[in-house]
């Protein structure tokens, strides 16, 4: 009988010991360290165990016996540190916990070490020599370490039972093994301790914590101790704001959580085994857009995003499929009311635009006129580009173009202060370069921030042959001439912008316009538009001039814009976009038939 036990402490020291090698291999968590301590503790018993039955000299029964107290004493501890962090405790490990953990173990150690103290602990009667089983006799110190190790053992086993149970109230079956595995070494080790019958002569404790090492490593590396998908379940997917259902294959319903029912109007037992699109006809459900759903609930109207996923069992055929409603109802009148707000953003910007620029231009005779605006991105921003032609007087005409910096609302009111103050200012007798720097001085004036504005502004009289014009620059791209008879070039001289400084450099120059001379006045959305680092550039300006010059003005506008946007990439525009274009009518075109395009309807 007593190889079995020896062959038995054996196999459980052996087996307690590969666990511990595995778990040491795989600490997955905190309570890995002290989970891998506990089982070479129990496994060194086991194996000193096993020596100490096997033998029969009396002496090396009491060696073996005394080196298996290496792994008594320092079991406790180690249960206790795996209890307080797998607990969630781990807060209470401190070294200085460590550090008073280690000193019974080591007193008790050192007592088993020394001759004159040693048999405070265990030791073997002189009448047990050649006893098969003999009883071990114990001292004071022996008892003292039974409570202390005890009571450590029985409050970390307390502890880690209640929390098994408050944990795993409905995974009973489960908690029921786990709390019968961690008493299990405790009640062996005190049925032999206090000498009870058979327990007397045979200490089960390595053996029985066989079975709570290999529940515990189990349970914390295979299955994380409970399976948390029915719990999940429970506090997921009841409690998920969305309506979720589980469709079969025949399109019935086989679960659904609380707010699925809630948004249908029925109970979970009238919906489950219903089809789900005839249950959604019964209620009125509206498919309101491809993924969408509309329902009333308590009265209200709700939209539902549908989300569909298909289930497969586990030979990857079609089972059914997940459907989740998620009430999407404040989001979609949310984004109605930023539509409704961009609407009327759009619809403000376009009307102040379009107070900002001539909604039609005027009659000059023997003189053509074209126009085109193009606001930057959508057009929903207000842009700082204007124009304007106006009479001065019967001969004499007031032209300008220009380009507030900035955008939106404080643009606008630059806009609007430098185009009608322009005109008030305006007068046939004065050179166009003081007229720009009386409308500096009143915009210093006027602007507190530090919008500037860049502007070209001449005057135009007709003559026998055609026209002169007379322009100064502030700031402002060189307009374009197109020769009827020969190439393009510019004309003017740069200035300073205005809203800068108080007294800006401002130069005069004159152009005279000869039957078929085009002028072209631009902003910088035109010469500035991008094709990556590159810039459209006056230069391929002027080629569109050139090229298109037998079309009509009108044409030659549009061709302008539409080789600004091609070379861009892009329909919507970095910049806004303000081109205005004189050409002076052939000499073969009579007097009367002087004609004058009126600006397109994108004119804003």
């Amino acid at each position: 009988m007593l190889p079995l036990f020896a062959a038995l402490m054996t196999v459980a020291g052996l087996a307690l010991a590969a666990l511990a090698v595995y778990v040491g291999r795989r600490r997955g968590s905190r309570a890995g360290v002290p989970l891998a301590a506990v089982l070479v503790s129990v496994a060194w018993w086991g194996l000193a165990y096993a020596a100490e039955l096997s033998t029969d000299d009396l002496g090396s029964k009491g060696v073996w016996g005394d080196l298996k107290y290496v792994g008594i004493c320092t079991l406790a501890p180690s249960w206790l540190v795996f209890v307080l962090q797998y607990t969630g405790r781990g807060h209470l490990v401190t070294r200085r916990m460590l550090a008073l953990l280690t000193i019974e173990p080591v007193v008790v150690l050192a007592l088993l070490a020394n001759r004159g103290t040693h048999d405070l602990v265990r030791y073997y009667s002189a009448g047990a020599a050649g006893q098969e089983l003999p009883v071990v006799e114990t001292g004071a110190v022996f008892w003292f370490h039974l409570v202390y190790a005890n009571v450590m053992l029985l409050g970390a086993t307390g502890l880690f039972v209640a929390t098994m149970v408050r944990l795993s109230r409905t995974y009973r079956q489960m908690a029921l093994a786990l709390v019968t595995a961690s008493l299990l070494p405790w009640a062996a080790n005190l049925l032999h301790n206090f000498q009870v019958g058979w327990f007397t002569r045979i200490d089960l404790t390595p053996f029985a914590f066989t079975v709570t090492g290999a529940v515990l490593v189990w349970g914390l590396w295979r299955e994380r101790l409970v399976r948390l998908t029915p719990l999940a379940r429970s506090l997921i997917v009841d409690n998920m704001t969305d309506g979720v259902f589980v469709i079969d294959a025949f399109d019935r319903i086989v679960d659904v959580n609380p707010s699925g029912a809630r948004a249908l109007g029925l109970s979970s037992n009238r919906l489950v085994g219903c089809s789900l699109p005839d249950v959604l006809h019964q209620v009125g459900g509206v498919e309101s857009g491809p993924d969408d759903l509309t329902l009333e609930v308590d009265g209200a109207t709700r939209t539902y995003d549908v989300q569909r996923r298909p289930l497969h069992d586990r030979a990857g055929r079609p089972a059914g499929e997940l459907v989740v409603l998620r009430d999407i109802t404040e989001r979609v009148r949310a984004e109605l009311r930023l539509q409704h707000l961009l609407d009327e953003r759009s619809r403000v910007a376009a009307a102040l635009q379009t107070s900002l620029t001539p909604a039609s231009l005027p009659t000059i005779p023997g003189i053509e006129l074209a126009s085109r605006f193009e606001p930057a991105g959508d057009g929903s921003e207000i842009g700082g580009d204007f124009f304007d032609v106006f009479p001065l007087d019967q001969d004499t005409w007031g032209v300008f173009l220009g380009d507030v910096s900035g955008k939106g609302a404080e643009a606008a009111a630059v806009t609007a202060l430098a185009r009608y103050t322009l005109r008030t200012l305006a007068d046939p007798d004065h050179l166009p370069s003081s007229t720009l720097a009386e409308l500096n001085t009143r915009m210093l004036a006027a602007i507190t921030n530090e919008m500037h504005c860049t502007l070209v502004y001449g005057i135009l009289r007709r003559r026998a042959s055609g026209a002169e014009l007379t322009l100064s620059l502030a700031g402002h791209h060189p307009p374009l001439v197109g020769r009827a008879d020969h190439g393009t070039e510019d004309v003017g001289h740069y200035g300073t912008a205005l809203g800068l400084i108080e007294d800006p450099e401002l130069y005069d120059a004159s152009v005279v316009l000869g039957p078929g001379d085009t002028l072209c006045l631009f902003t910088d959305g035109l010469v500035e538009a991008r094709d990556g680092a590159e810039l459209f550039g006056s230069e391929r300006a002027a080629a569109v001039l050139d090229q298109c010059a037998q079309q009509s003005i009108d044409d030659i506008a549009g061709q302008l814009v539409d080789a600004a946007r091609g070379f861009h990439h892009s329909d919507e525009l970095a910049d806004d976009l303000a081109v205005l274009l004189l050409r002076v009518e052939p000499l073969a075109a009579p007097s009367s038939g002087a004609r004058s395009s009126s600006a397109h309807g994108n004119v804003a």
